[in-house]
């Protein structure tokens, strides 16, 4: 036991003095252990507060919903079977209070809303229910209005506002709804009312087009298990226009979006560890190369090969414990900061707290990589021995003999790494499939890069050398005995796939949240605007002040009567926008030219000119919605009048662009037809304010409404992912030349040695800089060369499978990356041998000798 001590005391103390070069192999693994530690610290954070307050955040077990109209007696009575049942209906109408209005986003309950939770108003008695407290006293119904409607309307608790045209006594300030994280993006201010007060509404009528109304209803489950429930229900209504939803369903689009995040970020973490393992390799191989004559005088001292293995693997041990003790580090503070800032997102209590599972299989990670990274080196290690000191000087470990390693029993540590870091991976992604595909494309990726530079290096050799004296020994020193040729492909070859794959999937990200171009939402829009009214805003926005754009579309009301001859009532929609579509009369348009913030999925758009057969667009939840396609015949009654359209494509809006219109018909059609327009303005920035209060003098008999707030504050969300996956890909990409600078320092003893030796046989010292500059851009373009079709490949698989969104590849990122790798592979591999050519040969070639 004293001899394992001092084994590794004196290992840690031969390090002592070579920390500094470590720097590399320590901030790769530090970074993707970071990754993975903050992510699935994150992630966990987020899965136990759903589990933990499901029914809370869901105000009940289970939520049903639909768009075209009530449950029925029967279907009530269905749901009563499996548990509590409460219903809501979720509208927007128009607020007014004298000659000031809002927009409503008007939340009517039932009887027993909410089954779980509380509605936050401080004038809510604790023992009465909502509905009690809303309903109609002296003839009139009540509301609870959020502060900020108040403040808009000019009026306080207690005092008359009409919403829908009816008047409501305002009995109280709303707070928070129990279920508002599901109720997703809403536009408008939110008040409540009673289903009875709802009745009684005057005008029922949407400000805006599209905003249909949707019928919640919230079932607690009696003592079934909510997966099990929810499928039970389903099987009994037998509906598919019922949307049934728990919890995590529900919790809206932003925990998609972090759920896209976050599965970005284990990619990225899973590729930056993998390039941390390639420093790894790179790093401890020249370390061992350049100890090699310490190695050979600890075996002439009588060290066996196992005392060798120890002694390097202290040196490891410590430089993985401090990478992998750095990214928990660095990781668990990040995750601790941003726990509360995606909680307000995604509307969940997530205060700062320390997962200690997330945080282990980060740390085994890490360590497994820096292990089975450094096990192939510390086999070298063992194989040198003291007769190292009589041949080669020590500049160079001799190769992994790979048949006596598979045929002995020293193979089996580096599989159980192999099997320990699959196991932790699943275990972290959740995900076999992924870890299995990461794993066979890093395997493969190495068998192509070794294999194609073996080809490579075949054809070199047996091609007549060029006549540029320095493009010849660069080629020579590729395909050469003893080259580096094979450490720098690999390492910059995966550096550069991971790269490639890192890089493709935020770009896809981004255009997932942002949209494929970048716009400005409305700030104000308006509906049932005339021609004239038109032409002012447009002159308005001529004038070149406040007003930055407006827009003006046609709208008018048709009711969806067949599909393929199938009568409406006759089909079974799937979601709420099949549903809405089916409901009866709801807003139509015509275009020319495709909106800059929708992009087409399937099918073409008409030309600017097209006098055809009628054509429709259609949203493209809508093909599988009413289960159309192209080349479908879908009829509406518009004016009593019957309108066949042809589906001539489906298109996907960017909602953060305001309203659009889930059909969207040719030009020719609709003309005919009396219509009214709907206007957007968005003001310039800052200039929100005075561009309402002058719309609203300049137009007076005009109603707009204000939606630009809340769409920047979803888009402004958005950003900050798209921001934040911008400097997650920006990370890796410095990640990876941390992996490129380390490849370099393989070999690069020999190649100073070489270096003195062609100075003194008389090259001039720019050839000498000129063969090490072409030798490696020559190594980098043949791995970029590999690595770019290998990492498109496995990004697109990521992007369909993983990410689930669009596949589009900026060639021009790639192209920028792939060129300024190239670049500085060549100028830093010049660099390494910088030092051989300033002083006097015979010094540092005895200083070679020396050490």
């Amino acid at each position: 036991m004293r001899g394992f001590w001092a084994a590794i005391r004196i290992g840690l103390l031969d390090m002592r003095g070579d920390m500094r070069r470590f720097g590399l192999l320590i901030a790769c693994l530090a970074v993707g252990t970071a990754l993975i530690a903050g992510v699935s610290s994150v992630g966990a954070s987020i899965r136990q507060a759903v589990e933990r307050d499901a029914a809370v955040l869901m105000g009940g077990d289970l939520e049903l919903s639909r768009a075209d109209r009530v449950a029925t007696d029967e279907e009530l009575a269905l749901l009563a079977r499996f548990g509590q049942v409460s219903n809501v209906i979720d509208t927007n109408v128009r607020a007014e209070a004298g000659d000031l209005d809002a927009f409503v986003d008007l939340v009517s309950i039932g009887e027993t809303y909410p089954l779980l939770g509380r509605i936050d108003s401080p004038e809510l008695p604790a023992g009465e229910t909502p509905f009690e407290f809303l309903s109609e006293r002296e003839g009139m119904f009540g509301a609870l209005v959020d502060p900020l409607m108040l403040d808009q309307l000019g009026i306080t608790v207690g005092d008359t506002l009409k919403i829908g045209s009816t008047p409501f006594e305002a009995r109280g300030a709303l707070r928070g709804l129990p279920d508002a994280p599901v109720r997703g993006f809403r536009l408008g201010l939110p008040a409540v009312i009673t289903i009875e007060a709802l009745a009684h509404l005057g005008d029922r009528t949407s400000p805006l087009p599209g905003l249909g109304t949707f019928f919640r209803y919230k079932l607690r489950l009696d003592g079934r298990d909510v997966e099990a429930g929810k499928a039970a229900v389903e099987t009994a209504l037998a509906d598919p226009s019922w949307t049934v939803r728990s919890a995590r369903d529900g919790l809206g689009p932003m925990v998609r979006y972090y759920d896209l995040f976050m599965r970005f970020l284990v990619i990225v973490g899973l590729a930056s560890l993998l390039i941390g393992g390639v420093s790894v390799w790179t790093g401890i191989s020249a370390y061992v190369g350049e100890r090699a004559n310490v190695i050979a005088i600890l075996r002439s001292m009588g060290a066996g090969k196992a005392r060798i293995f120890l002694h390097f693997f202290s040196q490891v041990a410590t430089l993985a414990a401090v990478g992998v003790g750095t990214g928990l580090l660095a990781g668990a503070s990040t995750a601790l900061l941003a726990l509360p800032i995606v909680g307000q997102a995604v509307g969940v209590n997530l205060p700062p707290t320390l997962h200690v599972q997330p945080l282990l299989v980060a740390a085994g990670v890490g360590l497994i990589i820096a292990f089975a990274f450094s096990y192939l080196p510390l086999q070298q290690a063992q194989g040198i021995s003291p007769v190292t000191l009589f041949r080669s000087k020590g500049l160079a470990a001799a190769p992994v003999d790979w048949r006596a390693l598979l045929g002995s029993l020293q193979i089996v540590p580096l599989v159980l790494a192999a099997a320990g870091f699959l196991w932790l991976a699943v275990i972290m992604t959740d995900d076999p499939m992924l870890v299995a595909a990461f794993a066979l494309v890093s395997v493969l990726a190495v068998v192509l890069f070794r294999i194609a530079l073996a080809i490579a290096s075949y054809v070199l050799e047996r091609l007549p050398e060029p006549k540029n004296r320095i493009l010849r020994y660069a080629l020579r020193d590729i395909s050469g005995p003893g080259s580096n040729a094979p450490s720098v492909v690999v390492s910059v070859g995966l550096a550069l796939a991971m790269l490639v794959v890192v890089l493709a999937l935020e770009v896809n990200l981004r255009n997932e949240y942002l949209g494929a171009s970048v716009f400005d939402a409305p700030t104000l829009v308006a509906s049932d605007l005339f021609e004239d009214e038109v032409e002012a805003l447009q002159a308005l926005k001529n004038e070149g002040g406040d007003v930055t754009r407006f827009t003006a579309t046609p709208m008018l009301r048709g009711a969806l009567t067949a599909v393929n001859g199938t009568p409406a009532g006759a089909l079974r929609p799937r979601g709420p926008e099949a549903s809405f579509l089916l409901s009866g009369e709801v807003p139509l348009t015509y275009r020319t030219e495709l909106p800059s913030t929708s992009r087409l999925v399937a099918g073409q758009w008409w030309p600017a000119d097209y006098q055809g057969p009628a054509l429709v667009s259609l949203h493209q939840s809508l093909r599988s919605g009413l289960g159309v396609d192209i080349g479908d015949q879908l009829t509406f009654s518009i004016f009593g009048e019957t309108v066949s359209a042809e589906i001539a494509n489906f298109r996907d809006y960017s909602w953060q662009g305001g309203i659009d219109f889930l059909a969207t018909f040719s030009p020719g059609v609709l003309e005919a037809y009396p219509a009214t327009l709907l206007g957007a303005v968005t003001a310039a920035p800052g200039r929100e304010d005075a561009v309402e209060r002058h719309l609203a003098e300049a137009f007076p008999d005009v109603r707009f409404i204000a939606i630009g707030e809340t769409l920047e504050q979803i888009t402004a969300a958005l950003g900050q992912l798209s921001l934040a996956a911008s400097l997650v890909g920006g990370l890796a990409v410095g990640n990876g030349l941390l992996v490129l600078l380390g490849s370099l320092a393989t070999g690069r003893r020999q190649r100073q040695a070489d270096a003195v030796i062609t100075k003194v046989l008389g090259a001039k010292r720019f050839e000498v800089l000129g063969v090490s500059v072409v030798h490696y851009m020559l190594l980098a373009a043949f791995a970029a060369l590999l690595a770019n079709p290998l990492g498109i490949a496995l990004a697109w698989i990521l992007t369909m499978v993983l990410l689930e969104v669009d596949f589009t590849l900026n060639s021009i990122t790639l192209a920028a990356v792939d060129i300024g790798a190239i670049a500085i592979t060549g100028l830093l591999g010049a660099t390494t041998i910088l030092r051989a050519l300033s002083p006097r040969p015979a010094l540092l070639l005895r200083e070679l000798g020396a050490e």
